[in-house]
């Protein structure tokens, strides 16, 4: 019994012995907290901007509240640091329904969600792995950090050809720091998805009197809106995997739904089609009776598909879409992709993003771009 002892401490000893005989730096004392990821990022390519675009998880497993003072982030030879106010705007709550900006402070048995951007000039100085050093402080004031690798999908985005046609389209909800759809995490079969990670919610704007508005007369009917029953254009060639039509429409701003949710029918009226690449681009909220296909139709790039209407989830006619890697509307993770020709304004100051009727009154210079994601709440011209 007592030989074994003396092996059981020797093993103990290895353990945290090196090669060279020095012990190994552990924390004493280890939060209790766990950083997982959402899903690798590869790089986007907007506003002139390269992109890592990605979600970090902070569970707290143990009885005690951790303060999180910041993340930094080691990036090949560029490195970031995310630490104070505005880094807490990029953190939501597991199961907080406010929506506001969280407590610094993860209290036990609670989940953060950080949502993390990193910025580069070129797209060669990406690297393949992302090293993430997780700052906390106990409650007895001790400091205490939590690792994390994360790989880089080296894959560039696909290119594909607007979905529609003309000027005076607003890019709401691309991929921002806060946007609603970089936000939209949800849950299904046992994983975390963020299927919208990419999406954007198209609506068309016209100028009255130096202020936007989407529509023009009653503002409870379905055809006030400039949008409303605007051809919806296929972005590239591919197979129909699923279509739903029928669904009845929404009255506008009336904050009810002319249908009850589920998550086959959230995206309303809809295509999806099959690109290639193990990709699948989604086009939601069509006008009953118009959806054009149907499942195993080839598609070329440019067909017609619908028209623009105001189905499922939907608050007022305009076309959502994104594309992600699942033929599923919520069920999957959203992944980069730019447009061929279009052109952009700077981003919009929008008066309050959480309105539910947009305004604006300012629309900066619109310039021709290539093979690019739009700015947050940008208008665009399609051609």
């Amino acid at each position: 019994m007592r030989l074994r002892c003396r092996l059981g401490a020797l093993v103990m000893l290895c353990a945290f012995v090196g090669v060279s005989g020095q012990a190994q730096s552990v924390d004493p004392k280890p939060v209790q907290v766990t950083a997982d990821f959402v899903f690798p990022p590869s790089p986007i390519f907007q506003a002139g901007v390269q992109h890592l675009i990605y979600e970090l998880i902070l569970t707290n497993y143990g009885s005690l509240n951790y303060m999180l003072d910041g993340v930094d982030v080691k990036a090949g030879d560029r490195s970031f640091t995310f630490a104070g106010p505005d880094f807490r705007k990029s953190l939501r709550l597991l199961g907080d329904k406010t929506g506001g900006t969280p407590s610094p402070a993860l209290e036990a048995g609670h989940s953060f969600v950080v949502f993390l951007t990193l910025d580069f000039d070129r797209v060669s100085e990406i690297p393949r792995a992302l090293e993430h050093t997780i700052r906390f402080t106990a409650d007895d004031k001790s400091a205490h950090t939590v690792p994390a690798e994360l790989d880089v999908r080296q894959r560039v985005p696909i290119i594909v050809e607007p979905p529609l046609r003309g000027t005076d389209w607003l890019a709401m909800g691309a991929t921002g720091p806060n946007s609603y759809h970089r936000r939209a995490l949800m849950v299904e079969g046992g994983h975390a998805w963020l299927a919208q990670r990419y999406a954007i919610d198209f609506a068309r704007f016209h100028m009255v009197d130096g202020k936007a508005f989407t529509w023009k007369g009653p503002e409870d009917q379905n055809s006030s809106y400039f949008c409303y029953d605007q051809e919806i254009h296929s972005v590239a060639p591919g197979k129909v995997t699923e279509v739903l039509d029928g669904l009845p429409e929404n009255v506008p701003h009336s904050g009810k739904l002319a249908i009850d949710l589920t998550w086959q029918n959230a995206g309303g009226n809809h295509v999806i089609i099959d690109i290639g690449y193990g990709q699948y681009a989604f086009y939601a909220h069509m006008r009953p009776g118009t959806v054009a296909v149907k499942v195993g139709d080839i598609v070329k790039t440019g067909q017609v598909l619908g028209h623009v209407g105001n189905t499922g989830s939907s608050s007022e006619p305009h076309l959502h879409f994104h594309i992600v890697d699942h033929p599923q509307f919520l069920s999957g993770q959203g992944v980069p992709y730019e447009f061929t020709k279009f052109g952009s304004s700077p981003r919009i100051e929008i008066a309050n993003p959480e309105a539910v009727v947009v305004t604006f009154a300012n629309v900066g210079a619109i310039k021709p771009v290539e093979s690019d994601y739009p700015p947050e709440d940008a208008a665009l011209t399609f051609p």
